[in-house]
């Protein structure tokens, strides 16, 4: 039975650890479905070796091939001249055209992925009459004298076919690479939603030398760079001095120093932006026995009340878009940090209750990693810091370069939860392009925006502060009502924003959960059927029998089989076969409970876990499963060519039939296949 990988997400991190190879990658349905649209574009059927010359993949036998053989004398001369060419692209590192020894012009290019080797071969036919000549004296030879004719003789330009190689070498690096990009992106992803933790930075935050720790031990774990290091601005002598380093450079940072005058920290000191000196600017900038060591540096300067008090370095490495956006990312939570600290060193004790009310609903918001509840609480929270009555949340949407209100707290209706207001247009519009804030004590009043106060509002003072992700403004958040009557000053500007600081945080924290979330559940779902694949059954499976040895609660397996579906698909064709699995998987999902899990094993086959399910309850299930797909195949039959399809059931119990899961699997294997064998369309058990 087929094991029916469906996604060219194919790295070690999604097979907890085990190596797969370029040959498992390129035999996934997904990478054969690639290469024959690929052998369809291009004319020229395919064949993949790996770095031993060894065939492991072919999209369609070339028929001028199959000919020669056919010859028991050109079989053996065959493989033999065309081994020679295939291995030269593996030398030369680059794509390659030659004709093999009956004339036919072919192309090799190399594949190169993880540290491993492959070579895809393209065959078609002849570049010149002269060619096809030649071929037909070499087959008489050979004692063939009949050619199959099929198609119209075509001759391939020599240039047309090294430009096709070309296509075919930089289209499957394209793809392999992007593979490999975005698993190591969702890896960083993975480490930093782990490290990124309010908690931790609610307990450095009271100590600088802890927080210094923390920027570069979370970097250097991050990012595995080879060296990261944390420079602080000293008051008394004007200078930036590390005080903390990690990594392979270690030594040689503690010592490092930067003058601010220097031509290249006033450029971070001007823009508050990274920049990464080449080597040439890195001498300017450093001693030269560290330049010997240092081929690179970025510097991600952190910011407080307008000034930077200290410069994260992180050196020999060169980062990708996403990698700055990590650093920037938590690079907002340090700042928060260090603010929280200096305004513990500040702030009188009348300032003590409104610390601990944004510091209380700061953290309200830290945890929360759903969607929806975030914004709805950002909005419940601000209005409660400054005792207002009503407020919205707006964020931009890309789409249609268009606010929209996410997120409300009003007294009636009238605001509505998805409405929409153009950039510059209205107050919230207006705050949105200028990126400033805005604090209005009179709306009639005020010059900037001299308007009739609108009839849902009781008071005409109101705050709208700007969200901004890296320094790129993605909201508004608007506040308005005070339950006092009251206007709102500058005190109240000055803690919404740095509640909005928080806020903004947290919405950057949720949106990359909700990436690392989108991944990950691709990573576990079939694509066609949209039920869990075969990764993630092995590790259910895995975990079932855990629970079994900690509760000793039995459960079992079904596996679904349809019958005559090669037939089918023979006869109707594979995208008819498709809509077919497509109802097969949907009518199993309504059949079950909620504790159960579909998942499809491969081609039409599909496993069910029936957790905390003895063998007499899952016969019950199995049979109503079956009942339920042949009900739903007899309501399609007027659509669709069903032709009486039916299914078989294999089912098996743990521990009952089985002591681990790969032979509880094998066990219902056997069972499924006693279920076809005994005339199809029945439940088999052991």
């Amino acid at each position: 039975m087929s094991s029916g990988n469906n996604s060219y997400v194919t790295e070690k991190s999604l097979n907890n650890g085990r190596d797969i190879t370029l040959k498992h990658i390129f035999s996934s349905e997904k990478w054969k479905d690639f290469f024959e649209n690929l052998s369809n574009a291009t004319g020229f059927d395919l064949d993949i070796y790996d770095e031993n010359i060894n065939k492991f993949l072919t999209t369609k036998e070339n028929p001028i091939c199959n000919l020669i053989k056919s010859s028991s004398r050109g079989n053996a001369e065959c493989p033999t001249s065309c081994t020679r060419f295939i291995s030269e692209p593996l030398k030369l590192h680059k794509p390659i055209t030659y004709k093999c020894y009956a004339k036919v012009t072919n192309f090799a290019v190399p594949i190169n992925y993880a540290e491993e080797k492959s070579v895809i071969v393209g065959r078609k036919g002849f570049t010149s009459y002269e060619d096809f000549l030649e071929f037909l004296k070499i087959i008489k030879d050979k004692g063939i004298y009949e050619v199959p004719v099929t198609t119209p003789l075509h001759f391939e330009n020599e240039e047309d076919v090294k430009k096709i190689s070309l296509y075919v070498h930089n289209t499957v690096h394209y793809l392999l690479y992007n593979v490999q990009e975005n698993q190591k992106l969702i890896e960083k992803i993975r480490r930093f939603t782990s490290l990124a933790d309010t908690d931790i930075l609610e307990k450095v935050s009271h100590n600088i030398d802890s927080i210094c720790r923390y920027i570069v031990d979370t970097i250097e774990f991050i990012l595995a760079a080879p060296s990261v290091a944390i420079l602080v601005f000293d008051k008394q002598t004007s200078i930036y001095r590390t005080v903390y380093a990690t990594g392979q450079y270690k030594d040689s940072l503690l010592s490092l120093q930067f003058n601010p005058e220097n031509t290249l920290i006033k450029q971070v000191l001007d823009t508050k932006a990274p920049i990464s000196p080449v080597l040439i600017e890195a001498e300017k900038l450093m001693p030269l026995k560290t330049t010997e060591e240092i081929k690179s540096l970025y510097l991600f300067p952190i910011v407080f009340d307008d000034s930077i008090d200290g410069l994260i370095g992180v050196l020999n490495g060169t980062l990708p878009k996403e990698d700055i956006k990590i650093i920037n990312t938590l690079r907002d939570y340090i700042e928060l940090a260090i603010k929280n600290h200096t305004l513990c060193l500040t702030i009188d004790k009348s300032m003590d209750e409104m610390l601990t009310s944004i510091s209380d609903s700061a953290l309200s918001i830290a945890p929360l990693l759903n969607w929806d509840s975030l914004l709805q609480t950002i909005v419940e929270k601000s209005t409660h810091l400054l005792k207002a009555e009503q407020g919205s949340l707006m964020l931009f949407d890309a789409e249609t370069t268009e606010l929209l209100v996410k997120a409300k707290k009003s007294l009636d209706d009238i605001i509505k939860e998805n409405m929409r207001v153009h950039k510059g247009e209205g107050i919230a519009g207006k705050v949105f392009e200028n990126g400033q804030p805005l604090l209005v004590e009179d709306v009639e009043k005020d010059p900037r925006i001299n308007q009739k106060n609108k009839p849902r509002y009781k008071t005409k003072s109101f705050v709208s502060i700007p969200l901004s992700i890296e320094g790129k403004i993605v909201g508004v958040l608007n506040i308005s009502d005070k339950i006092t009557g009251d206007v709102f000053n500058e005190k109240d500007l000055r803690l919404i924003q740095f509640f909005a600081t928080n806020a903004s945080v947290a919405i950057e924290r949720s949106l990359l959960h909700k990436k690392s979330e989108e991944l990950r559940e691709l990573s576990v779902t079939d694509p066609l059927t949209g039920v869990l694949n075969r990764r993630y059954l092995d590790d259910r499976l895995a975990e079932e029998i855990a629970r079994f040895n900690r509760y000793k609660n039995p459960f079992s397996l079904l596996m679904v089989d349809i019958d005559e579906f090669k037939k089918y698909n023979d006869t109707y064709g594979h995208i008819t076969g498709d809509r077919i699995l497509k109802i097969l998987a949907s009518t199993i999902l309504s059949s079950l409970r909620n504790i159960d899990k579909a998942a499809r094993f491969g081609g039409d086959e599909f496993v069910l876990i029936l957790p905390q399910t003895p063998k007499a309850d899952a016969i019950n299930i199995a049979n109503r499963v079956k009942e339920n797909v042949e009900k739903t195949f007899l309501s399609h039959s007027e659509e669709l060519p069903f032709a009486d399809l039916t299914v078989s059931i294999g089912l098996t119990s743990y521990p009952e039939d089985a002591s681990s899961a790969a032979e509880l699997l094998e066990k219902t294997d056997q069972a499924l296949y006693l279920a076809k064998k005994s005339g199809k369309n029945r439940l088999v058990y052991l």
